[in-house]
């Protein structure tokens, strides 16, 4: 096997905080010789950190950050048919993500420490929880975010932490603490009680395939937020159209698209948003990317005076310096025989760019990477995090989690818990700037709203499913690689409405999925309220540590044990979505 390539979720990190010394002779009066790249970028990501992070803690699973996914059955029965749900995360990537992992989908590269499957919730569940439905009803439509009186419970709960969760025991919480108020307006602005604006904005994606789906547990939400500069005129004014127009710009650079705009003039902004090499009246934010030598473009208003070096500039696939995202997951309702997302939460995950890395940065970094996994392929990620402050992704991100505790109340998460979010955003192939869901963003000229607003303004009925490059639509094709509507194969609500019995795709239910990802993505409502009761009882137990993820259905197709460098069956690495044909020939 080839471990030249950067392989699986096993990220950039461990390598970076590897350490290495400059060795000084006795009586030498040289000057050192300057550190090496790697050196270098490695002490730019650690000061990039806190400071309480530099030790790395003990966990229980010391591969924690190995998603459950990964110990999904690919194979049942030599020469049977394969289930392909790896594809999803390990692919070939698009720069600047370098993390070259498609390999991941033929061939089980994992260190011999996370052979062991420890996520044994999905095979042995907590006991379920015996409530009515009207109890379990009353009980998601709760909100533990937002108190009685209209406040913010958890914010309230942090300006004085308890002991459990005052990492350094200084008496004050130095993590991040919750501030938006999940009130978005008719453009997606997140606004206090008073009408302020937060600075977060709700904007509306195609859910990820396969956990992420409601039908499998989870209604997320996502909001972003760029760092004050962006939201204010040159005057140091705060200013939404400012704030739009940025947004707009970081949209273009993520989802390599033309974003329309209002006529705009250019010359007041001083930047040439269209492209056409004149600072006239711009109608889009073009893409043109490489960058066209010498045009004036970049982010707007107090924004332009940022050092780019540190802080960031218009790059495909790159967010700036301090970008913010905020992400819920939450329980489903049953109203009137629909489903939706419900009041309570399961989980806050909020994570901030630390770090601005060029492509060369990156592509540094992942070479480096697949050196050192050739070298020790038994090492596993180095961890570096506090309870507070949250957890490196090694890409230049920090990540903090908070989650349900057994009276529902949200508590910071514990570093093992937040381990688990960093394997995928930290060093798969699929990842844009680390993060999945800006660049899945419905598209402004098309969507409601241009895609700027909240699941709970208007959920997900009417709207058509993402496509493919090669033409074919994203989520028929998961299903037909996966064989199954979840990566364990237990959605047998999924099984029967898309599946003939010899496990081909019914072209009846991919026609109307087509126009509407609904049919796929919502569960029934007795399938809704199942769901609830499974992600209920994983509360009452409080081990998530042995995995978060609930199953409904036929029981969970997942190995016990992984075999370091085992065949997965599969025999062909799928391509990715935004790979043509043409383009594919030629690799």
């Amino acid at each position: 096997m080839d471990r030249r390539k950067v392989t699986g979720v096993v990220g950039v990190l461990g390598l970076l905080v590897a350490g290495a010394a400059v060795v000084w002779r006795s009586g030498d009066s040289r000057p050192p010789p300057p550190p090496a790249p790697t050196v270098q970028l490695r002490e730019a990501l650690t000061a990039a950190l806190p400071g309480n992070t530099r030790e790395a803690p003990r966990l229980s699973n010391p591969a924690a950050y190995l998603p459950a996914q990964c110990y999904a059955v690919t194979q049942e029965a030599p020469g049977g048919r394969t289930r392909n749900g790896c594809f999803a995360c390990h692919q070939a990537p698009r720069a600047p993500n370098y993390v070259e992992d498609a390999e991941v989908q033929t061939v089980l590269t994992v260190a011999r420490a996370a052979e062991e499957n420890r996520w044994t919730n999905l095979v042995r569940p907590p006991p379920s929880v015996n409530i009515s439905d009207a109890e379990l009803l009353a009980w998601v439509r709760a909100s533990n975010y937002v108190d009685e009186r209209g406040g913010l419970r958890l914010a309230a709960a942090l300006a004085q932490p308890p002991a459990a969760w005052d990492g350094n025991g200084n008496g004050r919480w130095e993590g991040y603490t919750p501030d938006c108020w999940f009130q978005p307006d008719a453009e997606g602005f997140d606004r206090s009680p008073d009408g302020a604006m937060t600075g977060w904005r709700a904007f509306a994606y195609a859910p990820f395939p396969g956990m992420f789906w409601p039908t499998n547990g989870s209604a997320g939400d996502v909001f972003i937020r760029l760092p004050a500069a962006f939201r204010r005129d040159r005057d140091g004014r705060e200013s939404t159209a400012v704030y739009r127009l940025n947004l707009a710009i970081l949209e273009a650079y993520l989802r390599r698209v033309d974003v329309p705009l209002p006529p705009t003039d250019e010359r007041e902004l001083g930047s040439d948003l269209d492209g056409d090499g004149v600072l006239g009246t711009a109608r889009r934010v073009a893409f043109v990317w490489p960058p066209k030598q010498g045009r004036p473009f970049g982010y707007v208003g107090e924004a332009a005076g940022l050092d780019r070096a540190k802080d960031g500039w218009p790059a495909a696939g790159l967010y700036p310096r301090g970008t913010e995202f905020l992400h819920s997951l939450r329980y489903l309702d049953v109203e009137g025989g629909q489903v939706r997302m419900a009041a309570r939460m399961k989980e806050l995950r909020y994570m901030r760019k630390t770090r601005w890395l060029t492509y060369s940065d990156l592509q540094l970094a992942a070479e480096a990477e697949a050196r050192e996994k050739e070298k020790q392929p038994d090492k596993l990620k180095r961890v570096l995090a506090d309870v507070e402050r949250g957890v490196g992704t090694g890409t230049g991100w920090l990540m903090q989690g908070f989650i349900e505790d057994s009276g529902g109340e949200l508590r910071p998460q514990n570093v093992e818990e937040t381990t688990a979010c960093i394997g995928c955003h930290g060093g798969v192939g699929a990842t844009t700037d680390s993060t999945f869901s800006f660049a899945r963003k419905l598209d402004t000229g098309s969507a409601w709203q241009g895609g700027w607003y909240h699941w709970g303004q208007r959920g997900l009925k009417g709207i058509p499913e993402p496509r493919r490059t090669d033409g074919q639509g994203e989520y028929a094709h998961w299903l037909a690689q996966v064989g199954a509507g979840d990566d364990y194969g237990t959605n047998d609500e999924v099984q029967a409405r898309f599946f003939r019995k010899d496990g081909t795709l019914r072209p009846d239910a991919v026609k109307a999925l087509t126009k509407d990802i609904s049919v796929l993505l919502v569960p029934s409502p007795s399938r809704a309220l199942l769901l609830d009761r499974a992600t209920l009882a994983l509360v009452k137990a409080q081990r998530f540590e042995r995995g978060r993820d609930v199953t409904v259905g036929a029981p969970p197709k997942v190995r016990a044990r992984l075999e370091q460098d085992g065949a997965t069956g599969i025999t062909e690495a799928v391509l990715p979505g935004w790979m043509g044909p043409e383009k594919s020939a030629s690799r």
